[in-house]
């Protein structure tokens, strides 16, 4: 089961199945699909580093679409690709060893309530007064509570 850690207080969770049971309850997942070998083979070819498996949160509660996520041995390898890659810096929800992409703001919401923030990469990122800001594992990537396309 998905744990918090003691870097940061994000939450952890350590294989694609705890990351997967930590949707289950963050999101009411109806099934999480764990990706195989070959797709995260695919998923590290297309230049996400750091990557060790993943899966889909399949029927969430609301059902606003189903979320993918990532497991990750290497976050700052990870967030350097993520940061090459302006694509893949849309609302990009992370915890201590995992990321999430999320599909609506009510799974944005829910998943900020159950501990995890958004990885921001984008350059001169500042989040407003008020909002909860922690520097990455590289420079110029930051976690934070805030998100411009949140509603």
């Amino acid at each position: 089961m998905a744990s918090v850690s003691a870097c940061g207080g994000l939450p952890s969770a350590g294989s694609p199945e705890d990351a997967g049971r930590f949707l289950v309850s963050a999101l009411g997942c109806g099934n999480v699909d764990i990706a195989t070998p070959q797709e995260v083979q695919q998923v590290q070819s297309m230049g996400m580093k750091g990557v060790n498996g993943g899966g889909e949160c399949e029927h969430p509660e609301g059902d606003d679409g189903d979320p993918d996520f990532l497991t990750i041995e290497d976050m700052e390898a990870f967030q350097t690709a993520v940061k090459a890659d302006e694509d893949e810096q849309d609302d990009l929800m992370v915890g201590d060893d995992f990321a999430i992409d999320p599909s609506s703001d009510d799974q944005r919401r829910a998943l900020l309530k159950a501990g995890l923030m958004f990885l921001n990469c984008t350059p001169n990122f500042k989040a407003p007064e008020g909002s909860t800001t922690e520097d990455g594992e590289v420079e110029g990537c930051f976690t934070t509570d805030y998100s411009e396309d949140l509603d």
